[in-house]
């Protein structure tokens, strides 16, 4: 692959095959070329360490990057074919590496709640949010948890769609970077390595008036401060944690500094989500099916949070919640149903679930 013209083509290639990012990693046999596709890093192509080089470069180029800096970790965005990419380098021993985020494929502004495949709990739990029934003030947190690329960019949009199409409501969100365009939503892009940081944004909006706020990852105490705040003042706002369960959510805000009576009065739900590829019979996989978690705050889980309850004695409020249904139970169903696999639900969640033949095999 030359190096120069192989910007175009790998473009072309990830998007022809639905992947979110291109992975290029410089080893001491030359440049490993690799995608993210559904979840998964699979080969590409090995490129020479001069055609690796010239590669890399011409990505930072694209991304506005400084080219001639090979000892500082850089991100910038740029445009390839009319695809907008985001690049990232970092130093190694070998020479750059550089990874592309492409924009998430299948992600559509008239995606709703409804279309998402959600399990039936969490659906509920995000339609509730929308129309205001999750608290008695029609205001509270809405947390979508889970790992990076779990679904939660693409659930906060259906939200966010949904929540535009309620009338007499100024909805307002936060993003980095805007990956879609919503009607009727009022999207403000924030550099958190700049000046306009999520809190410093945040902070701002709450003087113009909006009643539903987007704020694309609390990423800090600060930030997890003013959104609490903004949440206990009325305002419905939709946010994204690094988490892996609603517990695993509350637990990362608790120790943002958020006091247990503040969190209890100002979160009305937690989604934990994931993303698990589908077994297509042929004894492979193709695309992938969403599975989740919801949470919400009832008097149960209130008053645990109010009395100091944490670890692993949220997950056991949880568990007696009515309605209320582990990640393990979601992913159970679905081996169960064929829809996947007991191997690709180890991979993926690190889980070991009842209801595999194979599985089952193996253990006799």
């Amino acid at each position: 692959m030359d190096a120069p013209a192989g910007v175009g083509w790998l473009v072309r290639e990830a998007v022809r095959r639905e992947a979110s990012d291109i992975h290029l990693e410089p080893t001491g046999a030359g440049m490993v070329v690799r995608l993210r596709i559904d979840g998964v890093l699979e080969h590409l192509d090995m490129v020479s360490a001069s055609g690796g080089r010239g590669l890399v470069n011409r990505w930072m180029v694209v991304a506005g990057l400084l080219s001639y800096r090979l000892d500082v970790p850089q991100e910038g965005r740029g445009e390839v074919e009319g695809t907008e990419v985001r690049v990232s380098v970092m130093p190694t021993n070998h020479g750059l590496r550089a990874v592309v985020r492409l924009p998430a494929m299948g992600l559509s502004s008239e995606m709703n709640i409804a279309g998402l495949g959600l399990p039936g709990a969490v659906r509920n739990g995000l339609e509730r949010f929308v129309t205001g029934g999750c608290s008695a003030s029609g205001g509270g947190m809405l947390v979508l948890c889970g790992p990076a690329g779990s679904g939660k960019t693409t659930a906060t949009y259906a939200v966010l769609r949904e929540l535009s199409g309620v009338g007499g409501l100024s909805v307002v969100s936060l993003e980095d970077p805007i990956e879609r365009d919503v009607l009727g939503v009022t999207q403000v892009e924030v550099r958190p390595f700049g000046e306009l940081t999520y809190e410093r944004a945040l902070r701002s909006l709450l003087r113009q008036d909006p009643q539903v706020l987007a704020l694309g990852e609390v990423r800090d105490a600060a930030t997890a401060t003013v959104a609490a705040e903004a949440a206990l003042t009325g305002h419905r706002l939709v946010t994204t944690l690094h988490a892996g369960s609603a517990a695993g959510a509350l637990m990362r805000l608790l120790e943002m500094g958020v006091p247990g009576y503040q969190l209890a009065a100002a979160v009305s739900g937690v989604a934990a989500l994931r993303l698990v590829r589908k077994c297509d019979g042929q004894g492979g996989y193709a695309g992938r099916v969403a599975v989740g978690s919801f949470a919400a705050m009832d008097a149960g889980l209130r008053a645990a949070l109010v009395d100091g309850v944490r670890g692993d004695g949220l997950e056991a409020v949880l568990e007696k919640q009515a309605g209320y249904e582990t990640l393990e139970a979601s992913v159970t169903r679905l081996v169960r149903d064929g829809v996947t696999d007991a191997a690709e639900v180890r991979r993926a969640l690190g889980l070991v679930v009842e209801g595999d033949a194979a599985l089952a095999k193996s253990a006799g």
